[in-house]
């Protein structure tokens, strides 16, 4: 695709999408999507774009990334979009190019058999595996170990134990790049060698900002990724999220304690005595600084931090990586490592000011920045490396200013597409007229009725969104019992699998939170109700949130309006999106929150969803399903 008005050929009535993918609908806003793609893919300008749902805007970057002749890299959200990228949407764009295609998945070194960790525990034995469990299961990989031609752990036929693939895979920080005795032979690097090759290589968010913090650490580091011309964020709204960790550090007792075993290791393999008092202090410290600070459960914003236990564990870490400097590649590689976790140590040591926030966790000590525009502008934004972010959810009251600025995305081209799909006449918003506030003890019980009504209303058929695990947990111990259809709750099955049940048994209700937020496709009338508990504001305890807010604040602005109600506008256009995704769909939205229509600030809630008739009265939603002609789940 030389210029970007060859898109026609691949989008329009006629084009190669047209003739070689039955059932494709030629959409004005998926080719003017590519377009700017292409355009921007040509002259090397970043481009921000908001694809209404039903855009397709996967073919709409695919096509003029391959097209380009660059290596462009696609960043998703998260590894099950990755693979609905390669096994649906990069098929139907090789059809319409009419070749084959060379596609790379890449994902971390830890996904990956170290050969050189194998020979050590060959060495050693099983026996010296710190679980009995993982010993036996140790065995039952020999098999596969002996005859895998990718060291793709997806491979196994079951999933191995955190503390068994630890031992058997190797991260960024501690592998020994072109000094391993097997890096020749190494399935990580084979893999990114494939990749190295490909026409296009698909990662995720957090693979994408691991190789940028590790090329940000140093010029010598092992990079996750090959070199690439351009890279495009999908589902952009989360690239923040994903910054926010992996530009930060932290230093956890499991971490600790794998880097003592590895140090253990390595010294036995080079029969050399390991740093048995070196090791002891760091063991030490870290228990002492975690019984200092670490909450009972979930994270705990730490305003000050116990300096000298900090200090203490900083020095023992110091030390560490001392002692094993000079003692060959195996043991210098774990100095180094050890050194960075030093670093995290002590950077959690910096609170003062509104540049980075740190919080503890039953066990661990962490920090991030508290803004992240100013290292992406350095990272990626100024660079040479064409950058484009795709999302449905981009914008609030139409306005990407929100999104620039929590990026620090500067200088970009912008687009907003809307969605091709009818809403008026395939939606309806209900919000129920006498509801409690969703703070107070009564909300939950008229939760918990509203749900019953309107799943009776549907037949099922509904995907309940909660902005909460405790919401969730209580709301489905309510209804659970009490709706004569299937029940489906987060956390009682991987994520996969009960998408999977709530697409196969029609009438099934799903209660989740969280992810199911965002990147749920289930077309059809599996899911023909959506009901939110309450706005979707970011908890308040939260640390991070907590420092953004102080941080707008300090600078004179409104943490309110500035953050916290874009933040959820946005969250709430996601989960909305849910709902419709053909144009056959039809379906009822409902939110469960009062404050949609007893505060001012509800107006921006309501006018960022589309366009679709809002009632308040029940009948309304009874109507509205009994002329969709619901079909029996038999």
């Amino acid at each position: 695709m030389d210029e970007p008005d060859g898109v026609e050929a691949f989008f329009g009535p006629g084009g190669g999408l047209a003739t070689t993918f039955v059932g494709y609908e030629a959409r004005p806003e998926q080719t003017e999507l590519a377009g700017a793609v292409a355009l921007a893919l040509a002259t090397g300008e970043n481009l921000i774009v908001e694809a209404g749902t039903g855009v397709g805007k996967s073919l709409g970057y695919l096509v003029p990334a391959l097209e380009s002749g660059q290596r462009v890299v696609i960043s998703t959200a998260t590894k099950a979009l990755q693979e609905q990228l390669l096994t649906k949407d990069v098929p139907i764009a090789a059809a319409a190019l009419g070749r084959e295609l060379n596609v790379a998945v890449v994902k971390g070194r830890n996904n990956y058999l170290c050969l050189k960790a194998l020979d050590g525990l060959a060495l050693l034995g099983s026996a010296l595996l710190p679980r009995a469990e993982d010993a036996r299961a140790y065995e039952r990989m020999l098999p596969w170990i002996e005859t895998t031609q990718t060291g793709d752990r997806a491979e196994l036929d079951f999933e191995p134990s955190h503390s068994l693939w630890g031992e058997l895979a190797v991260g960024a920080d501690r592998c020994a790049g072109r000094r391993c005795p097997h890096a020749s032979r190494c399935f990580a690097e084979a893999a990114r060698s494939r990749a190295q090759n490909a026409d296009l290589v698909i990662a995720n968010h957090a693979l994408t900002f691991a190789d940028l913090a590790v090329r940000k650490r140093s010029e010598d580091a092992l990079a996750v990724l090959p070199d690439y011309d351009a890279l495009i964020f999908d589902e952009a709204h989360r690239v923040e999220e994903a910054a926010a960790s992996w530009l930060g550090g932290r230093v956890s007792q499991g971490g600790i304690r794998q880097l003592q075993r590895d140090v253990e290791r390595a010294a036995r393999e080079a029969f050399k005595p390991a740093p048995g008092r070196a090791l002891a202090k760091v063991e030490r410290a870290t228990e002492r600084l975690l019984q200092a600070v670490a909450p009972a459960q979930g994270r705990k914003r730490l305003r000050e931090v116990p300096e000298e236990s900090l200090g203490i564990l900083t020095a023992a870490l110091q030390e560490l990586a001392v002692a094993l400097q000079g003692q060959g590649d195996d043991l210098d590689q774990l100095g180094k490592r050890a050194a960075g976790l030093a670093a995290d140590a002590a950077a959690c040591a910096d609170i003062e000011g509104l540049e980075r926030v740190v919080w503890a966790e039953p066990d661990a000590i962490a920090w991030a920045p508290v803004d992240v525009a100013e290292p992406l502008r350095d990272l990626l934004w100024d660079r040479k490396t064409t950058c484009v972010l795709v999302s449905a959810t981009l914008t609030t009251a139409g306005d990407f200013g929100f999104v620039r600025r929590r990026l620090g995305l500067d200088h970009a081209r912008e687009l907003a597409l809307g969605s091709p799909f009818d809403f008026a006449e395939q939606a309806l918003v209900y919000l129920p007229a006498r509801m409690p506030d969703p703070r107070s003890p009564e909300a939950r019980d008229a939760i918990a009725d509203e749900v019953l009504s309107l799943c009776g209303h549907s037949r099922g058929r509904a995907l309940v969104l909660t902005t909460s695990w405790r919401s969730l947990e209580d709301l489905a111990a309510r209804v659970r019992d009490r709706l004569p259809y299937r029940v489906l709750v987060q956390g009682e099955a991987p994520r996969e699998r009960l998408l999977e049940q709530f697409r196969d048994e029609i009438d099934s209700v799903l209660i989740a939170t969280q992810t199911f937020w965002q990147g749920v496709d289930v077309a059809g009338e599996a899911l023909s109700l959506l009901i939110i508990d309450k706005l979707p504001f970011a908890a308040p305890g939260d640390p991070l949130v907590e420092a953004r807010c102080e941080r707008i604040s300090a600078a004179g602005g409104d943490w309110f309006m500035e953050y916290a109600l874009p933040s959820a506008v946005l969250q709430l256009r996601q989960g909305f999106g849910r709902l419709i995704r053909g144009h056959s769909d039809r379906g009822v939205v409902a939110v469960l929150d009062p404050r949609l229509r007893t505060k001012g600030y509800g107006r921006a809630f309501l006018a960022s969803l589309p366009n679709c008739p809002v009632t308040s009265d029940r009948r309304e939603v009874a109507r509205f399903f009994a002329e969709s002609g619901l079909r029996s789940a038999c």
